[in-house]
């Protein structure tokens, strides 16, 4: 099948699995908030970023596996990539087996670490359970699935996430309606979701693997551990600064307030996973593209990619963003409640960075496939620390709401001094001449999503008094004016063209 064929396969299921996310998005966090109370959702949150944590040690092999076992591929260099892909599965499994008894200590003293209610203790520590279980299974699948990566076939990996995102959400249902409303429930409807996730996986594996890879059960290698290895060293580190960036807030409000304020922040959180999930149906098509461009030692065509690709990205998250944050009113009234209003500046804040990150993912895609994260990942844990440190002392010497808002501000500036700056600019580092274009693209964000927030501003006192539903229908009509105008005045004619040809291009 042509490159072109599949990317254009991909991206249709990349819609079909957005389609699903935003079902799911729409109508799972505003069920769970009403079923439980904002006080017991908060704990949800807590258990997610943990998962976040443990993810930074062992989601770091597989980046780095990732690279080296699609480049492997690319070159038909199958005993190699076997070997990859059999040394990064036991590897794992010892992960595991090594984080059982400090996670099993951890869970027993949560009480320790988190503010919980006492009534929801107990429930919480199954919840920790399950989430952490399930997060142990899903590392397993996504070994698995790097092949179907390799070979761009993210169709088959969009499948395999519609699964994920829809039995969760059916199985909480099922629990709820049939037994009772229980966050540990959440995290059983999450085990159960990852059971039957990994099941798909090992079919599509040894149905689309035959002739091309397979697992060597004695198959460890030592200097492919070291290779790969050493790339996953760096990144554990600057995964390390992107949760001290990112994530940390969450953590910091319930230490120092209740979870009432981090269940409504986690709200808030999820929403911006949403609009990644939105901006990943085109982004994720570059990936595979990039890694197939460095296996040819075709450098023009990275940068290109890298570039124009990061600027659509970030310009189609600027649009969304704008909209959700100018509107934000509106839309926690319709999406979550009337009690979350108050905190729309919260909202605001934290979306903001999300166009940046999003944008500067791509310029990751590139700097992963040159194997060059030393530098990035050492500056990137050391804003990281800073932000905790900063953060720690606003929360530790100003208990009010006004505090959150200043570690939310603190998380933007450093977040986006991270994610774009550092990678864009470090990215630019080996492609001459492309210095000035990461200046430029960050400033057509810029402005994009500030001229969106300002209008949004402007406008939202003008739908008072009109029907939730009637009100949704015109900022979506608006949100597809102010998209087809940013991309007219902040894109070329070519990279339009090239954005189009993802779709229509028929060669």
């Amino acid at each position: 099948m042509s490159s072109a064929k599949q990317t254009r396969i991909n991206l249709l299921f990349n819609v079909l699995s957005l389609i699903a996310n935003i079902l799911v998005g729409i109508f799972y966090t505003p069920y769970l908030v009403k079923s439980l109370g904002v006080v017991a959702y908060g704990v949800l949150p807590l258990a997610l970023i943990i998962n976040q944590y443990i993810s930074v040690l062992t989601g770091s092999l597989t980046s780095a596996l990732t690279r080296f076992y699609s480049i492997a591929l690319r070159q038909n260099k199958i005993k190699e990539a076997s070997k990859y892909l059999s040394t990064s599965l036991f590897v794992v499994f010892i992960l595991i087996i090594l984080l059982f008894y400090p996670l099993s200590y951890f869970i027993n003293h949560i009480d320790n670490y988190f503010n919980i209610p006492f009534l929801l203790l107990n429930d919480s520590k199954k919840l920790f359970t399950f989430t952490i279980i399930s997060f142990f299974i899903s590392l397993i699948t996504s070994v698995l699935n790097i092949t179907l990566y390799a070979y761009n076939r993210l169709d088959l990996l969009n499948i395999i996430k519609i699964i994920r995102v829809l039995g969760k959400l059916l199985f909480v249902l099922i629990f709820f309606n049939f037994f009772e409303v229980n966050i540990e429930y959440i995290g059983l409807a999450n085990f159960v979701t990852e059971l039957i996730v990994l099941i798909v996986s090992i079919y599509f594996f040894y149905n689309f693997s035959v002739d091309k890879v397979r697992l060597i059960w004695n198959g460890f290698d030592k200097s492919i551990l070291v290779s790969v290895g050493s790339m996953a060293m760096w990144i554990i580190v600057q995964q390390l600064g992107d949760t001290g960036l990112y994530r940390i807030d969450n953590l910091i409000v319930n230490k120092f307030w209740t979870t009432k304020e981090s269940g409504i922040l986690g709200a808030f959180t999820e929403l911006g996973n949403y609009t990644i999930i939105i901006a990943s149906v085109i982004s994720s098509l570059f990936g595979p593209l990039i890694l197939i461009a460095y296996a040819k030692n075709d450098n023009s065509e990275m940068k290109r990619l890298t570039i124009d690709r990061s600027l659509g990205v970030g310009i189609l998250v600027s649009v969304m963003i704008g909209i959700l944050g100018g509107f934000s009113p509106i839309i926690l009234n319709v999406w979550l409640g009337e009690e979350f209003v108050p905190y729309y500046k919260w909202l605001m804040i934290k979306l903001f960075l999300i166009p940046f990150y999003s944008s500067a993912g791509v310029f990751a895609f590139s700097i992963r496939a040159l194997n060059k994260v030393k530098f990035t990942a050492i500056l990137t844990v050391s804003l990281g620390l800073i932000n905790i440190l900063l953060a720690y002392l606003i929360a530790y010497f100003n208990r009010s709401e006004n505090a959150i808002e200043l570690i939310l501000l603190l998380g933007i500036i450093l977040g986006i001094i991270q994610s774009y700056f550092l990678n864009g600019l470090y990215f630019a580092n080996f492609y001459k001449g492309t210095y000035s274009k990461v200046l430029i693209n960050s400033i057509k964000i810029l402005l994009t999503i500030t001229s969106i927030y300002f209008l949004g501003f402007i406008i939202t006192p003008f739908f008072n008094g009109i029907n939730n539903i009637l009100s949704l229908i015109y900022i979506f009509i608006i949100g597809i004016i102010l998209l087809a105008i940013s991309f007219k005045i902040m894109l070329s004619k070519e990279q339009i063209n090239e954005m189009i040809s993802l779709i229509y291009k028929k060669k």
